[in-house]
């Protein structure tokens, strides 16, 4: 039984019930009567889970100053770093979260090894990984409180260190064995009980964000659902936001728009509820799904909201090249790389994308095949068949720019593949979609089989489906629409109703993956030359006889 003349004890009860509000109010009499240092940090705690910033930094602060004047260096350490922490996640304040970092670390520095000496090591890699792009540094920092943690058999620090750990090898390219750290620390997350609450989170964010930015969906989907279970239990809307955000970029991937747009929006509120200083990653999500929809406006002020993140500059610079601006393109791709140098192998991807086929685009056909076979090499250490698929994809639309049009059906033939091998939901295409499209083009004409024809078909659909995926392509700069190919009218292709304007972003059906989503293709005699549209007609015929 807990005494209710001890407002410490009502406090760890109402903390460790998840009932936050009353936590808080038995807290602060503690902090009153006495108690000071320890109320302080339980009140810091409990408006921490509600989101509360003023009232988390006033009490750490006050509990940070208690611990130093009672002589307890373990405990001026913790509130030091989680001070640290705040500054930077709800304020995005990165000077002043090392500032606090650094004093946490010189207090535990002559201790021997603890619990807080762990914590600053995993949250020192947590900021190389995340806030400076340094997952060289980030992976010592974590393999050292690794060792720590099980040193002291530690379970909290462990199950963080190991998330950290596996997202910054798959950041330098160890794919292999960063997901499976990253499986090894979740696994730990939904099966250990923790003396800080808030690790096994930490830990699934860091395990659902990264299975989903290498396009492994499969397992992003299943702990996402775990990391979403915990956070039902804890009231924790932070981690409800990141959850979202990272379901709502498999559901994205999956083809489920309309499922995607509903998480995107509801974690964009959390975050800007409960950690401003963490709404970038998600407003570049949701920015990213609107320009697949077609609302390039509302894409270009979410991105310019997700600024400076190198990946946000890739994005204008995608909106740039709708628009015909291939140089802007270039530029922005060019920036974007310079603002990250060589470290990191994920976060570089979208930018090197964009630079292929922007230097494609504006004629630099040399520049175009050294970054795609940049982009390649990178995709091929990262493993995932949806990573080697965008690889692939990207180069066939270098190799169809340099007139290379058998090589360009080879290399979408081979992303078709890959984007069917990887673990989103799919389903196959109908059969007649793209395959009764047809485009004369310059070399040899073969007259093969009908069974060979018919089945050639069903692939030439998959390869424009999959050149389709999530570009944002011919737009007009005055209001997102799409001209018509070759610049001039809306043509009717026979067999389908709606001009290629009305479909060309056309959500995919429930259930498709947008790299296999359909697709509008001029028709034949139509004379486009724009090297997009030309890919989506060339491959969709496959080598046919026109």
């Amino acid at each position: 039984m807990v005494s209710e003349s001890d407002p410490l004890a009502m406090g760890r009860a109402a903390l460790a019930q998840a009932a936050w509000p009353q936590a808080r109010v038995h807290y602060e009499a503690a902090a009153t009567t006495g108690d000071a240092a320890e109320g302080w940090e339980g009140l810091s705690w409990a408006a921490w889970w509600q989101g509360d910033q003023d009232m988390t930094l006033s009490a750490r602060e006050r509990a940070y100053r208690a611990y130093r004047g009672a002589g307890d260096v373990r405990g001026a350490a913790r509130m030091a770093m989680w001070l640290g922490s705040d500054h930077l996640k709800f304020r995005g304040d990165d000077a002043l979260a090392l500032a606090w970092v650094a004093c946490a670390r010189a207090l535990v520095s002559g201790h021997a090894p603890c619990t807080e000496t762990g914590f600053v090591r995993v949250f020192e890699a947590d900021m190389a990984l995340l806030a400076k792009g340094d997952p060289a540094s980030a992976e010592r920092l974590a393999r050292e409180a690794l060792d720590l943690a099980r040193g002291i058999a530690d379970a909290g620090v462990e199950v963080v260190a190991l998330a950290v750990l596996g997202s910054a090898l798959v950041a330098s390219g160890s794919a292999e064995e960063g997901l499976s750290r990253l499986d090894e620390a979740a696994a730990l997350a939904v099966g250990e009980e923790f003396a800080e609450t808030i690790a096994p989170g930490w830990a699934l964010c860091h395990t659902v964000t990264t299975f989903a930015e290498v396009g492994d969906f499969g397992r992003a989907a299943q702990w996402c659902r775990a990391l979403h279970s915990w956070s039902a239990t804890w009231h924790a809307r932070l981690f409800f936001g990141v959850c979202r955000t990272a379901y709502g970029q498999v559901l994205a991937a999956g083809g489920d728009w309309p499922n995607a747009e509903l998480e995107l929006r509801s974690a964009l509120a959390d975050m800007c509820a409960t950690r401003p200083g963490l709404v970038a990653p998600t407003a570049l999500r949701l920015g990213l799904l609107r320009a697949r929809q077609g609302k390039l406006a509302e894409a270009r002020r979410l991105f310019e909201t997700a600024l400076p993140l190198p990946a946000a500059i890739a994005a204008l610079g995608e909106l740039d090249l709708a628009g015909g601006d291939a140089a802007a393109a270039a530029d922005a791709a060019e920036r974007a790389l310079r603002r990250m140098g060589d470290a990191s192998v994920v976060d570089r991807l979208p930018a090197l994308e964009l630079l292929a086929r922007a230097r494609a685009a504006g004629g630099d056909r040399a520049g175009a095949a050294a970054a795609a076979e940049q982009l390649e090499c990178r995709t091929a250490r990262l493993a995932t068949p949806y990573m080697r698929g965008r690889g692939r994809l990207v180069r066939a639309e270098v190799l169809l720019a340099g007139g290379d049009h058998d090589g360009a059906r080879q290399a979408a033939e081979d992303a078709a593949d890959l984007f069917g091998a990887c673990s989103a939901p799919t389903r196959r295409p109908r059969r007649g979609c793209c395959c009764r499209r047809r485009w004369r083009h310059s070399g040899p004409r073969t007259r093969r089989s009908g069974s060979t024809r018919r089945a050639g078909g069903v692939r030439a659909a998959r390869y424009a489906q999959a050149a389709a995926a999530g570009r944002i392509r011919g737009a007009q700069r005055s209001g997102g629409r799409h001209p018509a190919p070759g610049g001039g009218r809306a043509g009717r292709c026979p067999d389908r109703r709606a001009t290629v304007p009305e479909r060309a972003h056309r959500a995919p059906a429930r259930g498709q993956h947008p790299h296999q989503a359909r697709c509008a293709l001029p028709c034949r005699g139509s004379g486009t030359r724009d090297p997009s549209r030309l890919a989506l007609s060339l491959m969709a015929v496959s080598g046919h006889p026109a």
